[in-house]
């Protein structure tokens, strides 16, 4: 346990993410699996939960379940979808790490998102194509939050290349123009409103990603919802009382930081290669450090 602990505080936030997101779907499909081989009558169970945990096109829905803004983010409609999510959830957040911080990350993760559910809302309500039928259709899933940060920081370093299968190299400029021409392309293959959502994510990455160029992040309102999300554990004051230790206050500071590079180092190694890379003497160290904690 203590284990797992360490590396949920060492993950990064966009890490974190795909942990709620796989746990989620597991705990949803879990007992719907169950329900399927019981031959459960209707109401659909998956139904039931699209109905109470996705986001429904219909305003009215919409203000009686207020928290579908937020869950419907969480929710996969099945394993080929929840998977492309969390593949290229992964790989964005490598990307934008490496310019922006987690605080940021989140910012335009979850305004994205919103983004992309406004979207959706309106153009199931305003296009003729859905007849006033809006309240027959939902939106699940992370798509549109991921495609947010995807347009964000290939817009903002759109001259960066990537190695796309690890066989050519592809500017960040054309990868964003692919992935939003083939929701452009799919609109007319079904599931309108998602394709819609998604480029409503993309709309708002791109402004994002232009005004921060100019030094202004259009998303930073976003910080105060974050405590949740926050990676760092909460330090405690480093005033101390001490008089027990036969040290200067020059020396115990000393030791102090050397036993904190120590520790961020070994944290940094499990961050790239897990916990099970530690040596013995790392792990006992670890251990022995934590319980001064």
């Amino acid at each position: 346990m203590s284990q797992l602990k360490l590396l949920w505080l060492n993950a990064g936030a966009g890490v974190r993410l795909i942990i709620i997101n796989v746990a989620v779907f597991v705990l949803l499909s879990i007992p719907l699996s169950i329900l399927h081989l019981m031959n459960m009558p209707s109401p659909d169970p998956d139904d039931f939960i699209m109905k109470q945990l996705g986001l429904s096109g219909d305003f009215i829905q919409l203000l009686s379940k207020p928290w579908t803004l937020i869950t419907h983010l969480f929710v996969h409609s099945g394993l080929t979808h929840i998977l492309f999510n969390m593949i290229t959830l992964f790989f964005t957040y490598q990307l934008f790490n490496q310019r922006f911080d987690d605080k940021r990350f989140l910012n335009v993760y979850f305004v994205s998102g919103f983004a992309g559910a406004l979207m959706f809302l309106f153009s199931v309500n305003l296009f003729p194509l859905f007849s006033g039928n809006a309240h027959s259709y939902s939106a699940v899933g992370a798509s549109a939050a991921v495609m947010g940060v995807l347009i964000a920081i290939c817009t903002y370093r759109p001259q960066d290349e990537v190695m796309l299968f690890g066989v050519f190299k592809l500017k960040l400029q054309w990868m964003a123009l692919i992935f939003v021409m083939l929701d452009l392309i799919s609109i007319r293959s079904g599931n309108e409103g998602g394709h819609l959502a998604h480029l409503g994510g993309a709309l708002f990455g791109f402004f994002w990603a232009v005004n921060m160029k100019k030094g202004t992040d259009i998303a930073s309102f976003f910080n105060k919802a974050q405590a949740v999300f926050s990676w760092k554990p909460k330090r405690k004051s480093t005033i101390k009382v001490v008089h027990k230790r036969g040290k200067t206050d020059e020396v115990y500071n000393l030791d102090k930081r050397q036993k904190q590079k120590r520790i961020d180092d070994i944290l940094d190694k499990i961050s790239r290669s897990g916990y099970d890379s530690l040596s013995k003497e790392e792990k006992a160290l670890l251990f022995e450090l934590s319980k001064d904690k």
